[in-house]
């Protein structure tokens, strides 16, 4: 008989290390491999085992605690250091930095935008926290450079002004620049123009960190600026510490790979962490999540028990203080957040997990009113209420919970009483409390878990809870619409586990301009490029699967551009040669700082933008009551940002950089220059004003107006009617961005800004301007402008509609975004204007943000605001469908309900609202309508175009078409259209089948009541 192959099983090892606020966890995870040639290639295929874990606490160096912990799992279970494939780390490391705002470990940063005379409107760190800025912001420079959305050069760079700034950066003394230019993502020159700075720079400046846009993401301009600041300015503290890290384990005789685990769920190696640190800020909570899938036995296919396709996956981490809640997508990933992220104060645009926190854990008070109102943690009576958080002891549990013997009633406390604890397991002493606390807590911690959990659900799938973290003993009742509840082994340190079975991804998000290539092809070849991309990383080829593929059309865009987002995960290496990647970079000299751990938050925000420190609910506005004029405050403006977005019905542009450009001016500008009149006030016989934005928010958020547009636009259109100035200014739409886009222009040119629009709204078209809609006012002249200089006047057309597709074809050559003035008589604009729409604004995005302050319902608050105003839906979006007709994004998105705990029907919600049957809204720009479908696939219309459609966001913020995203917690309120809308001529201009769509006028249902006046009520 000959000589037969023998396969030798090897077993590898990966630790996982997670460090939080109190305790750093390890997890050591075997892997039984098989090293034959056909062995298998896949995680999945091979059998992994949390063989030891250990908490130790987190040191003011962070690095001590790491390895304390890594010590003690190889002192529970000795392993040779060579089968150690590496070490996953989850920190908090380099947020914490930002959060605690230290100089000691971050670094100014000079900004240089490559935008030409573009970029203006909001200039870098201008949202930022003020402390934040002051220990960060370093020179600023404006450069020429970037290029359109069609590819074409805004402008060359310019060698000669690159060393210009380098030579004001070198005499500030900055040792870290970020490079950002316009649609820097189409750039497909080599090198792009962003390297081609970066290497003057370096050539001038040895030593210096650039950072170029392109390689922190392709998130719109601000939000990719702003991440590419903070990844600049902890650079070198990321070198230190990840030098620090690799130290450590050198001193434990290990010589394995390092990498450090992503926002997303996935690792990097240090090479790469080194370059972006800010991707790894906050991976806690999606390590928990993959922990917890593993350690359930959700890893094992089709062996699972269970499905993520055909059950909702929901994880609850309960921790000393918190409780997080994250789902599972049907891909088996973490679902992840599509709103925008605030990081250390700092507007983002992360991958991160979709995450739910609230103040519910091992160590929350338990706290007992009576009906007197006195408060207990002790005594009781039968009607007495019982509350548990979101105050915590936090760390000092084992001093403070009185199964530690001492005096504070906790939620463990709850649970050791109750008995579903083994004794002696928790605490050091028995706990005897009164039945009826004991009753009323664990109720008030279920229903506070069955409220969180059925708001994360997305279908009516049914539900399959994992409970991880040390404080999951506090959940002890059955939960309603749950399935199954698991508790795995190895639950309390469910974070270190993910970590070291973390995948790793490859991702590709750019801009594509087809020209002659099938835009399939082009899709394709993306998602190649992502899977080359997770290999390069350290994949297993064969386990690679592309996971997520979007395409987005972008609006008015003539050569078919559309941007593409592919993501593509698979399984790390477990063979010893394939993952002994190392840190090449040089550490900066130095001894690591000492970091105080603390509790990380990120926020999910809409706007979000008015002030924390003002009681909002007794502000009021300054209203002369001698002149009638209303002076705009801050807040003012917030509030009215806020409301533009609710009235833009899905577009109007995003009007957070109307609203940053018009703080501006306004700080600068003479006390008084920004007022609001009423239009009964102007002179009939004068003109006024209307400025609006014209083209695409695609482009508007990526290449940033400049700096007077608007001015130069109504300044040539002055001089064309031969008249020195306009008696007042007004939006052409209060929707979105062109709701707040007078308010700067006028301040600058000494006008009032009227208080009213032309449309009441957002609608996608010029000619759509009620007094060009009733004929009464000629729909030309009107001026386009650019930064440039370029303008456009059109002196005259046939009709209204010549104008709307004229001045789109200026648009296109102007870069699909402009300025564009026009004029319309006084009289005509009290007319047939909508009036009081700006205070409109103020009142709604004042009820918004009140409710947020004092964290009251939202949706409630819309509705007492708004006459009229219906709540139609609720649900999480399932479907996003999107397509580029006739310049305009048109598309469809579907809902399904997702109840809400005390939902009950109060008169405020339509039929629809109470119904389970999912809702399509179709969309041209603007949301068109809202419908039921019917299980036999017909649409029941529940309300139409020119009635208000608006999606919110779960923090009430307005969501634009463009934001809308598969999993997204919404609302669907509906509002009744100005009655200049609903007549035959305007309804001729608006319904249903205005828009090329076969069915009729809906109402909502409701009486349209004139919007209430700020002026009146507040000037009296």
């Amino acid at each position: 008989m000959g000589d037969m192959a023998v396969t030798v099983p090897t077993t590898r090892f990966r630790i996982g290390v997670d460090v939080g606020g109190t305790n750093t966890d390890a997890a050591l995870v075997a892997c039984q491999a098989d090293t034959s040639p056909q062995g298998p290639k896949s995680i999945l295929a091979r059998t992994l085992e949390v063989v030891a874990s250990s908490k130790a606490e987190t040191t003011a160096d962070v690095t001590t605690g790491i390895s304390n912990a890594i010590r003690n799992v190889l002192g529970q279970y000795p392993v040779p250091t060579t089968d150690i494939l590496s070490i996953n780390i989850g920190t908090t490391h380099f947020i914490n930095a930002v959060t605690q705002r230290d100089a000691s470990k971050l670094r100014r940063v000079a900004v240089l935008r490559l935008c030409g005379p573009f970029g203006r409107e909001v200039p870098p760190f201008a949202d930022w926290p003020a402390d934040l800025a002051a220990v960060l912001k370093g020179p600023i420079g404006y450069l020429s450079g970037g290029l359109e959305l069609d590819g074409r050069l805004i402008g060359e760079v310019s060698k000669d002004e690159v060393l210009q700034h380098a030579e004001n950066i070198m005499k500030a003394g900055i040792t870290a620049v970020v490079v950002i230019g316009v649609f820097s993502s189409l750039d497909s020159e080599s090198p792009t123009q962003e390297e081609y700075v970066r290497k003057l720079l370096q050539d001038r400046i040895p030593g210096i960190d650039v950072v170029c846009s392109r390689d922190v993401g392709n998130a719109p301009f601000v939000e990719r600026e702003n991440a590419a600041i903070l990844n600049a300015s902890i650079l070198d503290f990321g070198r230190r510490t990840i030098r620090s890290f690799e130290s450590a384990f050198q001193s434990l005789d290990l010589d394995c790979a390092l990498y450090l685990t992503q926002n997303d769920g996935t690792v990097m190696d240090t090479e790469a962490a080194v370059r972006v640190p800010i991707k790894t800020f906050t991976s806690g909570a999606t390590n928990s999540l993959t922990g917890a899938m593993f350690l359930a036995g959700l890893h094992n296919g089709s062996e699972a028990v269970v499905d993520p396709k055909t059950s909702q996956v929901i994880m609850v981490d309960i921790g000393g203080t918190t409780s997080d809640f994250a789902a599972l997508s049907p891909t088996g990933y973490p679902r992840q957040s599509p709103g925008t992220v605030k990081v250390g104060g700092v507007r983002t645009a992360f991958q991160l997990p979709e995450l739910v926190s609230i103040g519910l854990g091992g160590g929350s008070r338990v706290v007992v009113t009576h009906e007197s109102g006195s408060d207990s943690s002790v005594t009781s009576t039968s009607n007495s209420r019982v509350t548990v958080g979101p105050t915590s002891v936090g760390y000092q549990l084992s001093v403070l919970a009185q199964c530690f013997g001492g005096e504070v009633l906790t939620a463990t406390d709850i649970a050791v009483a109750s008995g579903v604890v083994a004794e002696g397991t928790v605490g050091t002493q028995k706990v005897d409390l009164d039945a009826d606390v004991v009753t009323k807590a664990r109720r008030n911690i279920r229903r506070q878990l069955e409220y969180n959990i059925e708001n994360m659900r997305v279908s009516d799938q049914e539900v399959v809870l994992l409970l991880v973290g040390g404080g999951s003993i506090i959940q002890m009742d059955d939960i309603r619409n749950v399935k199954a509840c698991i508790r795995p082994p190895f639950y309390n340190v469910a974070n270190a586990v993910g970590a070291a079975i973390a995948k790793i991804s490859g991702d590709v998000d750019q801009i594509e301009i087809p020209g002659d290539r099938n835009p399939d092809d082009i899709v394709e070849e993306m998602k190649n490029k992502a899977i080359e991309a997770a290999c390069q990383n350290g994949a297993i080829r064969e386990s690679v699967r592309i996971v997520e593929v979007e395409r987005i059309p972008l609006q008015y865009a003539h050569n078919a551009a559309f941007r593409v987002v592919v993501r593509a995960c698979g399984d790390l290496s477990w063979d010893s040669g394939e993952t002994k990647k190392r840190c090449k970079a040089e550490a900066t000299t130095g001894p690591e700082p000492a970091v105080r751990p603390v509790e990380v938050a990120t926020k999910l925000v809409g706007l979000d933008i008015t002030p924390n420190d003002v009681h909002l609910a007794s502000y009021e506005p300054e209203v002369s009551k001698a002149t009638g004029e209303w002076f705009i405050s801050e807040i003012d403006l917030a509030f009215i940002a806020e409301g533009c977005g609710v009235l833009g019905t899905g577009g109007g542009g995003s009007s957070y950089a109307a609203y940053l450009n018009s703080i501006a001016v306004l700080r600068k500008s003479p006390r008084g220059s920004m007022r609001v009149i009423d239009p009964s006030t102007i002179d009939a016989s004068s003109r006024v004003g209307i400025v609006a934005g014209v083209g695409a928010p695609s482009v508007s958020n990526e290449r940033l107006a400049g700096e007077n547009e608007f001015q130069y636009a109504c300044q040539k259109l002055l001089r064309y009617l031969q008249l020195d100035s306009f008696s007042a200014l007004a939006s052409g739409e209060i929707g979105g961005g062109n709701g707040m886009a007078p308010f700067p222009v006028a301040a600058t040119m000494g006008l009032p800004v009227l208080d009213g629009d032309t449309l009441g709204r957002a609608f996608p078209k010029i000619d759509m301007c009620l007094p060009f809609v009733y004929d009464t006012e000629k729909p030309y002249p009107g001026v386009l402008s650019d930064p440039r200089g370029n303008s456009q006047i059109v002196a005259e057309v046939d009709t209204a509609n010549r104008l709307e597709r004229l001045l789109r074809c200026i648009c296109i050559e102007m870069g699909l975004s402009c300025a564009y003035a026009f004029s319309i008589g006084a009289e005509n604009f009290q007319k047939y204007a909508c009036s009081q729409t700006v205070s409109e604004a103020w009142y709604i995005g004042r009820a918004i943000s009140i409710a947020r302050q004092q964290k009251t319902d939202i949706l409630q608050s819309l509705v007492n605001i708004i006459p009229g105003c219906k709540k139609i839906y609720s649900g999480r979006i399932t479907d996003v469908s999107r397509d580029v007709k006739g310049g305009w994004t048109v598309g469809t998105v579907t809902i399904k309900r997702a109840s809400e705990d005390g939902d009950d029907d109060d008169g405020s919600h339509t039929q629809a609202q109470m119904n389970d049957n999912p809702m399509i809204i179709q969309y041209q720009n603007e949301f068109l309508y809202a419908a039921l479908m019917r299980p036999d696939g017909s649409q029941e219309a529940i309300c139409t175009t020119p009635d208000l459609i608006t999606v919110l966001d779960a923090a009430g913020a307005a969501l634009g078409t463009h934001e809308m995203r598969y999993g997204l917690m919404v609302h669907v309120i509906a509002m009744p259209a100005n009655p200049l809308w609903t007549t035959p001529t305007g309804m001729k201009a608006s319904d249903p089948a205005s828009f090329g769509l076969a069915m009729e006028y809906t109402a909502l249902g409701s009486e349209w009541h004139k919007p209430r006046s700020v002026i009146e009520e507040f000037g009296k």
